[in-house]
């Protein structure tokens, strides 16, 4: 009985511990004028994923910030991020065509902090529009493994940021 009681006080402690909060938002520091705006559709860092809890994507408009995500004191991990040029995010359809960025350098945060990634041509590369490119190499790291689900039916080009549709799996 002891032990009984001695683990569930264990856990309410640790339930109920009020420690610091380690957070994680991504900020959209493209401007939201322009003729084409860039929204972050979606974005990784380290084990986060900036998705809504039905893990569809969340989108970021140009100026705005993601809510923060709750995440643990972490070393320098890269980001990865989708931009969907000239998408509204208030609309019913989804992008046709985005951008994968891969950030220059990584992003760490202690405990108890909130880190800000700021999303921009000065902090990631990949915006052939700025004359930054991915390997295709990078590119297919990104689509294939980070982001597989929003590149189920698409193909994308570093070399000239295209994506393309794929089309119909069963013709020859």
């Amino acid at each position: 009985m002891i032990r009984v009681v001695l683990a569930l006080s264990l856990a309410l402690v640790a339930a109920g511990c009020g420690g610091p909060s380690t957070s994680v938002v991504v900020d959209n520091d493209y401007p939201p004028y322009g003729t084409i705006p860039l929204v972050v559709y979606d974005a990784h860092w380290q084990a986060v994923a900036f998705d809504q809890p039905d893990g569809a994507a969340d989108p970021i408009p140009p100026g705005q910030s993601s809510p923060p995500q709750s995440t643990v004191s972490a070393s320098a991990n890269t980001a990865y991020v989708l931009l969907a040029p000239g998408w509204d995010p208030a609309s019913a359809t989804l992008p046709t065509s985005f951008i994968v960025l891969q950030s220059q350098g990584g992003f760490a945060v202690s405990l108890g902090d909130t880190l800000h990634i700021p999303v921009d041509d000065a902090t990631f590369t990949g915006n052939c529009a700025a004359g930054s490119f991915l390997t295709q190499a990078q590119a297919d790291f990104i689509t294939r493994e980070v982001f597989p689900g929003d590149f189920a039916s698409r193909s994308y080009d570093a070399a000239t940021c295209t994506t393309t549709p794929i089309g119909d799996a069963g013709a020859d």
